[in-house]
């Protein structure tokens, strides 16, 4: 058998062309995730100032409507539009709630049906009329604003928190 000469790369120059390969791969990733979170920093839209808290709740027994002060704790005034229960939207018509959602105006909000505009600091009581439940079972209230702003709450019969 014959051995015939092979030219190949020498390993000084294979060692720079893999340096340089790795240092031009890092600029390109460096550079993607800084202008990434320059967008997201400089133009990312504006804060969410709507905040609600949970003050309290109450679920005596199951077949007894649970019963919520809802806060504004947020910088501005905030419009309650959507209440939902177990994913099931609560409206004055009781199409999912057997009555609805029912709140009180004593603690500053505007309104005793939806929509209900409530400034900084003010509070109001949540009925919500529906189906009898399971004793021990929790349930999931969402309450949503004109904003846009998304509030999950648990609540679990029998209960109070």
């Amino acid at each position: 058998m014959q051995v015939t000469a092979r030219k190949a790369v020498s390993p000084i120059i294979a060692t720079l062309l893999l340096i340089a390969i790795a240092v031009a791969a890092g600029i390109i990733v460096y550079v993607f995730v800084n202008s990434l979170s320059g967008n997201l920093t400089q133009q990312g839209g504006q804060q969410v100032a709507d905040q609600i808290s949970m003050d309290a709740y109450t679920y005596p027994s199951a077949g007894t409507a649970p019963v919520m002060v809802l806060r504004n704790v947020g910088s501005s005034s905030i419009t309650i539009s959507a209440i939902y229960f177990d994913g099931n939207l609560c409206q004055a018509s009781g199409v999912t709630c057997t009555a609805g959602a029912t709140l009180t105006t004593a603690g500053g909000c505007s309104a005793t049906t939806l929509p209900s505009v409530c400034t900084t600091g003010s509070y109001t009581q949540v009925t919500l009329a529906t189906a009898a439940q399971t004793v021990g079972t929790s349930h999931i209230v969402r309450v949503e604003t004109s904003d846009g702003g998304t509030f999950t709450f648990t609540i679990i019969a029998g209960r109070s928190g």
